[in-house]
């Protein structure tokens, strides 16, 4: 699996963690940024809700923890 398809795998898994947890209604901005280089990969998020910001970081850092699984997930098929 190309690094590119992994990068939309992991993306993907992001967004919908997200708008698993919180209604698209109630964001107000969403970035993600998803990088691969090796095996190293970096996940950046910034989500802004009417919800309080720990509760935000909460459901980024759940995110992230989803991501990486993803990540691994097929990062490990491709040895």
């Amino acid at each position: 699996m190309k690094e590119e398809e992994i990068i939309d795998a992991v993306y993907q898994a992001v967004v919908d963690h997200i708008y698993s947890v919180v209604p698209a209604k109630r964001i107000a901005d969403l970035d993600i940024s998803i990088g691969i280089e090796g095996r190293d990969l970096t996940i950046d998020i910034t989500l802004v809700t009417d919800r309080t910001q720990e509760i935000d970081q909460k459901t980024i850092e759940e995110a992230i923890k989803v991501a990486t699984e993803k990540a691994d997930e097929l990062m490990a098929k491709n040895d």
